[in-house]
């Protein structure tokens, strides 16, 4: 059946699913397994990581034309297929990284942090594995456990669904035995955390966010969370005048400068614990810049303030 022209039967993807979960769910209905299936569809050394990353050329329209689901909802189903909204580009390029995080300035003063070139950076990606599911979503479901491709980055902290927290795991995606035999109990996620969430489920499945003065497009919404997050780890020299400030939303969150770490690296490069922790200091400014407990000192903190007029910055 599997080496049929066409799957006649196939489950459905789920909204914000990995394209390697749902392959493994396809295969699971046939009796196969992914790398069978994968083998099928001309690639037989095609792996989940790479799946879910960089599939192949060709590799979304030849499983379009296999199950009939639409081509580009299949590219959505990698990170490849969010570029250049969610990551500018697949291929590294030393000024990447100033050309995604320095096109906003929203605490700090435009110009304020220096340009920086490294290499191999690409936008959200994280250097090692940030994997972490819903225990809700696994409660609720049967293998092979689905799974969403936001659970593979560092970029929300809570479950769209249920509104608890994302659990950290080390196992890998499909394997979840040790949740069934003892599941962690859910904790729900701050109203901060969940406001922000929010706007980036809105962003990989809408294309666009509401933010308090216009609608904004995807792209915009991930630079500009991008940059929060940069300038509250940037160096003590680049914060100047708005180290009182800095401070004040790193305390707010319950964590220490920076969330630990004593010299800059880029966010993708922290462990998993400081990305998540510098996640809800950046939900904690975004809230702060809304209710106006704080004043940004960038342009585009007015992204996130009450009125009529259009900050700049279109992509």
């Amino acid at each position: 059946m599997i080496a049929s022209r066409r799957w006649p039967v196939h489950p459905a993807p789920l909204p914000g699913e990995a394209l390697s979960s749902w392959l493994r769910r396809i295969a699971d209905r046939y009796g196969a397994s992914l790398e069978v299936l994968a083998s099928a569809l001309g690639h037989a050394r095609c792996g989940p990581e790479e799946l879910d990353t960089f599939p192949p050329a060709g590799f979304a329209r030849e499983l379009a034309r296999r199950t009939g689901v639409d081509v580009h909802r299949i590219r959505r189903m990698s990170f490849s297929g969010w570029t250049p909204w969610l990551i500018e580009q697949m291929e590294p390029d030393p000024e990447a990284f100033t050309s995604y995080t320095r096109q906003f300035s929203v605490l700090l003063p435009a110009g304020r942090l220096r340009a920086r070139e490294i290499p191999a950076w690409r936008a959200w990606l994280p250097s090692r594995p940030a994997l972490r599911a819903c225990p809700q979503c696994i409660a609720m479901s049967t293998p092979p456990y689905p799974y969403q491709l936001l659970w593979l980055l560092s970029l929300t902290l809570s479950c769209p669904f249920h509104g608890c927290l994302l659990e950290p795991r080390q196992k890998a995606a499909t394997y979840f035995s040790d949740w069934e035999r003892k599941p962690p109990t859910p904790r729900p996620a701050d109203s901060k955390v969940l406001a922000m969430d929010d706007r980036t489920w809105h962003a990989m499945t809408t294309g666009s966010v509401y933010l308090p003065r216009r609608q904004v497009h995807a792209g915009i919404w991930f630079r500009l969370i991008r940059t929060i997050i940069d300038e509250l780890g940037a160096t003590l020299t680049e914060y100047r005048t708005a180290r009182r400030m800095i401070m004040r939303i790193w305390q707010e969150a319950g964590y220490p400068f920076r969330a630990g770490p004593l010299s800059w690296r880029p966010y993708e490069d922290y462990p998993l614990a400081v990305q998540l922790h510098t996640l809800e200091a950046t939900a904690t400014a975004i809230h702060f810049l809304e209710s106006r407990a704080l004043m940004g000192l960038g342009p585009d903190a007015a992204f996130f303030l009450p009125g009529p007029s259009t900050p700049r910055g279109e992509l």
